[in-house]
């Protein structure tokens, strides 16, 4: 799926040191089994669980394009400063497109903007409120969660600012590092240990405003989702940009001082994401497109409890013999996102 995955299974296997790769039922992989913070809660993401005879479990997996029960954290970076109403309201009116096409994954969805700034709009990562009783996560079961979120992506401060307005020194990757720091105070209960974290961006100039020696990169957000979460975290990042390149539409921001998404196409695409242009006349297209690589890039899979390691087994069907994996409490992370229409069987003892 991404770049990242190789290294992320190879620092796994450093870091877990006890884990042996093995050749077992058809693929390999490391096993530690030690559960990480909250893991022995997750809710397992299989389609089907059996009791076998001789009392193992087995969990099956199905990765086809609409099947995928995998967990999915969604964070929107939105740029709020006094150029984007349109883009925001645009982007606002197509999250239904974007929904529906996450199918059956359980997905998380909170808003932060680009501004980090010490000014009166600097949230620096933190997530913003959807409604008066200050919820800000939204989920499948949110009633009326496109409204909520169509309604908050439109920022008040970007139309109406006044003499005080939102920092123009966009910096939409410092916000994703700043959000993730939050994790455990004003952003608790949005990073969730077996879920993979997405991000999409939306802004119409680069980090930064327009790069520079003081812009952090695909390396430093990739570090900070290490540091907090470990490597074996997928972290997958998008964007709707001023695509490099594309000086037509560089030509009709341009009167608002846009700049190429250099750094943040980067981003996306070191991630194994990708990008859409903010020029485009509805973003329907770009949502749906994005929530099509969210299902096809999905690298875990939650066990139904925690295996004893050394009885593990996982069988892909097709079968990849490139399909290595890392196995953590009750995740079971790939070093890249099985085909699609792939089926796993997992079949262990539960301590």
């Amino acid at each position: 799926m991404t770049k990242h995955g190789t290294g992320a299974l190879r620092r796994g296997l450093f870091a877990l040191g006890l884990c042996a790769a093995a050749a077992l039922f058809g693929t390999s992989g490391c096993a530690d089994g030690t559960p990480g913070d909250n893991e022995q809660k997750a809710t397992t993401t299989a389609k089907s669980t059996l009791q076998l005879r001789d009392g193992r479990t087995q969990d099956t997996f199905v990765f086809d394009e609409f099947e995928t029960r995998a967990r999915v954290d969604v964070l929107f970076i939105d740029d709020n400063s006094d150029s984007m109403r349109n883009a925001q309201e645009k982007l606002g009116e197509r999250l239904q497109t974007f929904l529906g096409s996450l199918a059956k994954i359980d997905w998380q969805i909170g808003v932060t903007t680009t501004d980090v700034s010490d000014g009166p709009y600097g949230l620096k990562g933190r997530l913003l409120d959807f409604d008066a009783s200050h919820r800000r996560i939204l989920t499948p079961t949110t009633a009326n969660a496109t409204k909520l979120f169509a309604e908050t992506i439109v920022r008040e401060e970007t139309w109406s600012c006044g003499q005080v307005c939102p920092s123009t020194d966009e910096r939409p990757l410092r916000a994703t590092i700043e959000a993730i720091g939050r994790r455990a105070s004003d952003n608790a209960g949005f990073f969730r240990p077996d879920a993979d974290l997405v991000v999409i961006i939306l802004s119409n100039e680069d980090e930064a405003s327009d790069g520079g020696a003081t812009a952090d990169t695909y390396a430093s957000v990739r570090a900070a989702v290490d540091q907090a979460f470990g490597a074996q975290k997928a972290m997958t990042g998008f964007g709707l940009l001023v695509v490099p390149g594309d000086k037509a539409c560089l030509a009709t921001a341009a009167t608002i001082g846009a700049h190429y998404g250099t750094i943040l196409n980067d981003f996306a695409v070191q991630s194994g994401g990708s990008v859409g242009s903010i020029c485009a006349p509805d973003y329907g297209a770009t949502l749906a497109s994005i929530g099509q690589r969210v299902r096809e890039g999905i690298k875990v899979a939650v066990l139904s409890a925690v295996p004893q390691p050394d009885t593990l087994q996982v069988k892909v069907t097709p079968a990849d013999p490139t399909l290595t994996w890392t196995l953590k409490g009750q995740t079971l992370t790939f070093v890249h996102a099985p085909k699609p229409g792939s089926q796993v069987v997992v079949q262990y003892k539960a301590k």
